[in-house]
Formats: structure tokens, C-alpha cells, sequence
């Protein structure tokens, strides 16, 4: 398995800072953020991705992913969201993360979400790119269920999962469980922590791998049992409020653990 990092957490830097702590964390791989309102390191509008491919160049990083979250269920966020997947395509990043947008357990919602993914998945397809929408609490895919309802609705080709366990332990799912029946058909993982099983996600320190209560050796297990090889990268939030040694002190804590249990995993030594 592989292990990169989102530079949301490094969201009080620019971009260039933010490639800079993500590489000397020792990582190798980087979710670029373009997330409106919360952190914008790159912008599917205004981004020059030759300036972009210099800065990761210098970094020695490689883009696996872009996090361009928007309320998919809104046709008007469609071309936003196209030009995130011809950005990520340029960049030679392989997923476009997002959550699908819309309300929970709201039939009309699920069914806006099923035809925007519809419409979209083809664009990425011929990108060479997929799209992975994660299951997002108060969302219309927001729990394992209403994931494999989508994936039943909306074909197989061009898109999966993002799966984020954070999200699915806080709405009462087993994340073991859910990573085993979604691993065919994830695009992504996001990995992180938490203490409590609450919506609002707490402060980053208690988001950091290890530290919570998300049994993450034993997602990690079912990735490892079903060959998933795809982009995981540590997405903490929050960043913008933490001093820089703190955001720094989050990003290495975590690739150390994570790396840990990868390594161990793959020796053999972890019953999950």
C-alpha cells in the first residue's frame, strides 16, 4: 500500500510551503486541496498546472489526487467540478475526491447524487482520471449503505468510493465491515482519526492516526486483504489554526504510525 498526505493540513501556507512540510514529513505522494472556504492550493479555474508540476518537481512529490469537494447534487457545480478532473488530469493525478453533496436518507437527494455521478464519471473516464465520492455524514451517500446503492445505480466505470472510515465510524458503521465490502470498488481512501463517535470532527491533534478510536489496523487489514493499491492520504483538518510546528508535528506522528502498521501488515505480524 501507499501513503500520501492532503496539504489541507498544511492550510495556512501557500502551496509551495505546504509541498515542502508534506516532503520533509517524508512522504512521497500529496493530495492537492481545492476546497472552497476551507483551503485552496490549487483552484480548477485560475491554476496553472505547468506552474503546479515546478513545485511538485522541486518538492519531489508526486500528485496522486485532488480534493475539489463540491455539492455534486447541484448541476450549476458541474463545470467546477470538469474542470477539477481536466486539472487532475494534467497534473498526472489519478482521482478527483469529493463528497456527492445533497441531504441523508432524502430518496430525491440520493437520486440527484446517481445522476450527477452518471454524468460525470464518462468526463473522467476519458480524462484518465475517476472521480471517488466519499460517503460524507449529513449526505446523501453518507454511510456504507446508501455507498453500495450508488454504486448499484450508477455503473462501474470512471468513479468509487472515497472511503473515509472517520466518516462511517461517527454515522455507527462497522468501518471493518465496510472496507471489506467496498474495497472492489474504491477509488480512494482518506485516513485519519477520532475520539468520539460525533459529527463535527474534532480538533486536529485528536484527529492524528493512533490517537483515537477508529480501529485503523484492522481497515487497513481488509485494503491489504483486497489488494488495494490506490492513492491513501492522511486528511487531517483544521490546519489553518495550528501553528506551523503543530500542523508539521501531525503530518510526521501520522506517517510514522501509518507506515508502521503498512510494514507490519505486510510482514504478516497484524491479526485483523
Amino acid at each position: 500500500m501507499r501513503l500520501g498526505c492532503n496539504t489541507v493540513l498544511f492550510s495556512a501556507q501557500d502551496l509551495s510551503g505546504a509541498l515542502e512540510r508534506v516532503a520533509w514529513c517524508g512522504f512521497e505522494e500529496v493530495e492537492l486541496a481545492a476546497i472552497p472556504g476551507m483551503c485552496e492550493h490549487v483552484s480548477p479555474d485560475t491554476t496553472d498546472p505547468s506552474e503546479v508540476r515546478a513545485k511538485l518537481e522541486e518538492a519531489g512529490l508526486r500528485a496522486v489526487a485532488v480534493e475539489a469537494a463540491m455539492n455534486l447534487s447541484d448541476p450549476s457545480t458541474w463545470p467546477r467540478f470538469t474542470a477539477a478532473l481536466r486539472l487532475a488530469a494534467e497534473l498526472g493525478a489519478e482521482v478527483v475526491n469529493t463528497g456527492g453533496g445533497g441531504r441523508s436518507d432524502d430518496p430525491d437527494s440520493e437520486r440527484a447524487v446517481h445522476e450527477a455521478i452518471r454524468e460525470l464519471a464518462p468526463r473522467a473516464q476519458e480524462l484518465g482520471v475517476r472521480i471517488g465520492v466519499k460517503a460524507h455524514v449529513n449526505q446523501a451517500i453518507y454511510d456504507t449503505e446508501s455507498a453500495l446503492r450508488a454504486l448499484d445505480a450508477a455503473g462501474a466505470d470512471g468513479w468509487g468510493i472515497n472511503y473515509d472510515a472517520s466518516h462511517l465510524y461517527r454515522v455507527g458503521d462497522d468501518v471493518v465491515a465496510a472496507a471489506e465490502r467496498l474495497c472492489p470498488r474504491i477509488a480512494s481512501v482518506h485516513v485519519r482519526d477520532t475520539l468520539e463517535q460525533v459529527i463535527p470532527i474534532g480538533p486536529p491533534q485528536t484527529q492524528v492516526p493512533g490517537r483515537g478510536r477508529i480501529p485503523l489496523e484492522g481497515v487497513l487489514g481488509a485494503l491489504e486483504r483486497f489488494s488495494y493499491s490506490g492513492p491513501m492520504d492522511l486528511e487531517v483538518i483544521g490546519g489553518r489554526g495550528l501553528e506551523d510546528w503543530q500542523a508539521v508535528a501531525i503530518a510526521a506522528e501520522s506517517r510514522g504510525y501509518l507506515h508502521h502498521l503498512m510494514r507490519t501488515l505486510e510482514q504478516g505480524g497484524l491479526e485483523c
